[in-house]
């Protein structure tokens, strides 16, 4: 064996050994290995005389077996790997995404890393890493945003325009219409954001269409049907907690001048609900998410104990456990009597418990409808 072929293959190896034990920057890392590699192949094909035939294989041979000891090295020395693409989420978050697994490097201070295999993994860090991106900004300039934040994970923030099963959700730019009951906007058809989750999603089925969400996703590709409308996709997606629905106003539209004017206004499983001197009730949360009670009800994004804290003052009843909650404007009557009436009863100001509410003879009767 010539001496050069010697050197060659005895230097290369040494920089390759260097890049995967040393405690350098990844940037000298890959240098290393990428020189090492270079004269350690070079070294090898010399002497031989079918190197077109040879090379090839041996390149392939060569960078399958660098590829899987950078992933023991991942593995069992938590080093990070080398042969990966980097992408800095912040200042104290990087993902280096390898040929067939991610790593996530959540604090730059810390050694702890997290493998993440064939990529089954939504965003794994603290989400109060990514800025959040609001619907409407994000879609502005959609074309550009693609590309700058492809392959990237993205926070946006807006309003649900289509959930399809437990795998997908979309969301649109949107206008919002001054007026409009249970979070209605009017939604801009011509690009869209597509949501895809890794395997069913459960909490999909807590959310309906007009929601207000917030959502990370990586942002995978761009696509243009034969209407001009464009979709772009995001893969890894979860959803996250959003402030939107931490608080409510209760607004009442009540109706003074009535009495003794009880009306069915919705049912469930448990409980039948009524008003009395009331023409509406709606529940706010920001000026682009109000709802009618009905619809919250139904929906379940508040519950009765949820309104029951909003009451400025309480009278108990020595009827079983009836309640009478006060409100500025409006009364709530929560009915639980020794006879089993389990009724609510939302009326104005004079709401009382009186005779007539809470008495098993003041349940509906069948010719009884609900009020729209």
């Amino acid at each position: 064996m010539k001496k050069s072929k010697m050197i060659s293959i005895v230097v290369g190896l040494l920089l390759i050994v260097v890049s995967f034990v040393i405690p350098l920057s990844n940037r000298y890392r890959l240098i290393l290995l990428i020189v090492g590699f270079i004269l350690q192949i070079v070294g090898m094909l010399l002497e031989v005389k079918a190197k077109k035939v040879i090379a090839p294989i041996l390149i392939i041979l060569y960078v399958g077996l660098l590829v899987l000891i950078d992933y023991v090295f991942v593995l069992k020395m938590d080093k990070l790997p080398i042969l990966a693409i980097r992408n800095t989420v912040s200042a104290n978050t990087k993902i280096y995404n390898g040929l067939f697994y991610r790593v996530w490097k959540c604090n730059i201070s810390d050694e702890k890393i997290y493998v993440d295999k064939f990529y089954k993994s939504p965003f794994y860090c603290d989400d109060k890493e990514l800025k959040k991106i609001d619907i409407n900004d994000f879609l502005l300039h959609f074309e550009q945003k693609y590309k700058k934040y492809r392959n990237h994970f993205v926070k946006i923030e807006g309003k649900i325009s289509e959930i399809e099963g437990l795998n997908y959700l979309e969301m649109k730019a949107y206008e919002f219409e001054v007026d409009k009951m249970n979070g209605y906007v009017v939604f801009d058809d011509n690009v869209k954001l597509r949501f895809k989750f890794n395997g069913p999603y459960e909490k999909l089925a807590d959310y309906s269409v007009y929601d207000t969400v917030k959502v990370i996703g990586r942002v995978y590709d761009l696509d243009k049907n034969e209407n001009d409308e464009y979709t772009i996709n995001l893969k890894d997606s979860s959803i996250l907690p959003t402030d939107v629905y931490d608080d409510f106003e209760i607004i009442v539209d009540a109706n003074n001048n009535c009495s003794n004017e009880m009306n069915l206004y919705y049912q469930d499983k448990d409980n039948k609900y009524y008003i009395d001197c009331l023409n509406n009730m709606q529940i706010k949360y920001s000026q682009e998410d109000i709802y009618d009670l009905k619809y919250i009800l139904q929906d379940k994004k508040v519950t009765l104990e949820d309104l029951y804290k909003k009451a400025l003052e309480k009278e108990e009843y020595d009827d079983g456990g009836s309640v009478l909650y006060k409100f500025d404007n409006f009364n709530i009557l929560k009915c639980n009597t020794t006879e089993g009436n389990k009724d609510i009863i939302f009326g104005n100001k004079t709401l009382v418990k009186t005779g007539q509410y809470c008495y098993t003879d003041t349940s509906p009767k069948e010719s009884d409808e609900v009020v729209e």
